[in-house]
């Protein structure tokens, strides 16, 4: 008897899960909650050698940039010494006497802003020029 009913009671079982799945579909649910962020992967094989660019050109662009600055000497013009000048767009930064042997002769006379000379001395051949640097403004 206990086996029977323990049968049955197994039919009635199987019937109700096959019974179970049968039936209109039920409306959908609600949107569950965002799982946390799993870790982070290993990083993958390096990818292939890219191809060879262009040759390039001297400089940014192949342009060299402007000289920024600029070292001018005085002209000796039939035993007379001119006096040496920046251009327009330029200022004198420095300046100095010389001699052809590259002696120190003298302190130079400023002209303005961008000009210099050097007096001459009396009773000497080689007189002294004035050399200036100049800066682009």
């Amino acid at each position: 008897m206990k086996r029977s009913l323990v049968l049955v009671y197994a039919a009635v079982l199987v019937s109700a899960l096959a019974l179970g799945g049968c039936g209109a579909k039920g409306d959908k649910g609600d949107k569950g909650d965002k799982g946390d962020t799993g870790a982070t992967g290993a990083a993958g094989p390096p990818g292939p050698q890219g191809l060879t660019g262009a040759a390039g050109k001297d400089g940014r662009d192949g342009v060299s940039p402007p000289p920024q600055f600029r070292v001018v000497r005085g002209e000796l013009d039939n035993g007379i010494v001119k006096p040496a000048a920046c251009g327009a767009d330029e200022t004198m930064v420095s300046a100095t006497c010389l001699v052809k042997s590259g002696e120190v002769a003298q302190t130079p006379r400023t002209i303005g802003d961008n000009a210099a000379s050097c007096d001459g001395q009396a009773g000497k051949s080689d007189q002294p020029q004035a050399v200036i640097l100049c800066a682009k403004h």
